[in-house]
């Protein structure tokens, strides 16, 4: 697998997500490559306890990526499941999951970091001799800054049994401080050059978001965000000089570095649409209310399809959806719904822009 040219959204996967990719056409579809985040079970605050073993959790997830992403590649990440979990049957969460994919035929890449246990480093060595398709590498900023970077990456690909060739590097600089931002473009463009790792990389992706925690500084109705880690993408390409190695970009679709979490009995926002638009995200707000929050959508779907930035309903799925909400002729939905609107019109939006800027 190769990703250069390729969007790369981080996604975690629930319903919502999912479904997003299901629904892409096949343009937008034949130049994405998920990086999937393997979710641990939710916590039940009133049994206070997970809501789900492991083995329950996982089953369903190659079945699912064969029914919703079917013959095409994707990076998977076991990070957010606790380093001391197993399967019933004593399997790492991570082996598992190849486990059941390898069964299905289907192209998955495990990836990993430097900071990674010995289980799941065990994991991906035992996956990478297996599935031969290599591994990807996920690193912060400041860790590709250590002087010692390139050394540690190369000890754990001869532990894994991977050659260098074939690792996509996964720069992630998550929320960074964006400004200013020439400066962050400098350092971003030092790293690529200082080690040898990321020439001889299969593929080097930059992945940020800009997307907020919360939404609640944001007016009611419709209100901008600008889509700053795009805006940055843009300038560094330009920056780069001409002998230095372009990287792909990724992002975290329409969503923050780290989702909300606590008892969602308690935690109800306020209903809203998000639609990514040229260099921002425009976000049809309106007010929370006790009951019958759905009822909010077809006015805020109105307020954006009424808008000179809505690019049609033709666009996307997700833009067809929104029209329709408007229209009454689709279901107002709710929160799970919202999500793959918006995820799916937000990876269409984002191929259609790469291609645009790399002219094809």
């Amino acid at each position: 697998m190769a990703i250069p040219n390729y969007y790369v959204p981080l996604l975690r996967w629930r319903a919502g997500e999912y479904r997003a990719l299901k629904r892409l056409s096949d343009a937008p579809r034949q130049r994405t490559v998920p990086l999937i985040e393997v979710l641990p079970p939710d916590y039940d605050f009133a049994l206070r306890q997970p809501k789900k073993h492991i083995d329950e959790q996982l089953k369903p997830f190659a079945k699912q990526v064969e029914d919703h992403w079917q013959n095409r590649p994707a990076l998977i990440d076991a990070v957010k499941i606790d380093a001391v979990t197993r399967m019933g049957d004593g399997r790492h969460p991570l082996t598992f999951i190849f486990d059941e994919a390898r069964a299905k035929g289907l192209d998955l890449v495990p990836v990993t970091a430097l900071d990674r246990d010995a289980g799941y480093q065990q994991s991906v060595q035992g996956i990478v001799a297996a599935n031969t398709r290599g591994i990807g590498l996920r690193c912060g900023l400041e860790e590709a800054l250590d002087p010692n970077f390139e050394a540690n990456v190369r000890g754990l690909l001869v532990q894994l049994g991977c050659p260098a060739n074939t690792v996509d590097i996964l720069l992630d600089l998550r929320n960074p401080k964006f400004d200013p931002q020439d400066a962050l473009i400098a350092i971003i463009a030092s790293v690529l050059a200082s080690s040898g790792i990321f020439a001889s990389a299969r593929s080097v992706t930059m992945l940020a978001t800009s997307f907020p925690d919360s939404l609640t500084s944001l007016q009611y109705g419709l209100d901008f965000l600008p889509r700053r880690e795009w805006m940055l993408y843009k300038a560094l390409i330009a920056a780069l000089p001409d002998p230095a190695r372009r990287p792909g970009f990724g992002d975290y679709a329409v969503a923050a570095v780290e989702f909300p979490k606590g008892d969602m009995r308690f935690m109800r926002g306020s209903p809203n649409v998000r639609y990514a638009v040229d260099d921002a995200w425009l976000v049809a707000k309106a007010k929370r209310q006790k009951s019958n929050n759905n009822r909010a959508y077809p006015g805020l779907c109105g307020a954006l399809v009424a808008s000179d930035r809505f690019a049609g309903s033709a666009f996307s799925e997700g833009s067809k959806y929104i029209d329709g909400c408007r229209l009454g002729t689709e279901k107002m939905g709710n929160p799970t719904t919202w999500k793959w609107v918006a995820t799916n019109h937000h990876i269409t939006k984002v191929v259609a822009d790469l291609a645009r800027l790399s002219g094809t």
